[in-house]
């Protein structure tokens, strides 16, 4: 069985949904565009955008 997301509704479930399907019915729905398999790349994200227009911090006196 082959972990996948739904990129298409199917079957009464929504898209983004994560099912199972054999190596068989996996191919096929992926090669309709249907389906992605789990983990492809679903984890990555953008890093943070930095603020270009915030002033240069300064740096703490460490004398209290």
């Amino acid at each position: 069985m082959i972990k996948a997301i739904l990129i298409k509704p199917l079957d009464g479930d929504p898209e983004g949904s994560e099912r199972e399907f054999d190596k068989v019915d996996f191919d096929r729905l992926e090669a309709l565009g249907a389906v992605r398999k789990a983990g492809d790349g679903a984890a990555k994200v953008a890093p943070p955008v930095k603020n270009k227009m915030a002033p240069p911090l300064a740096n703490k006196s460490l004398d209290t």
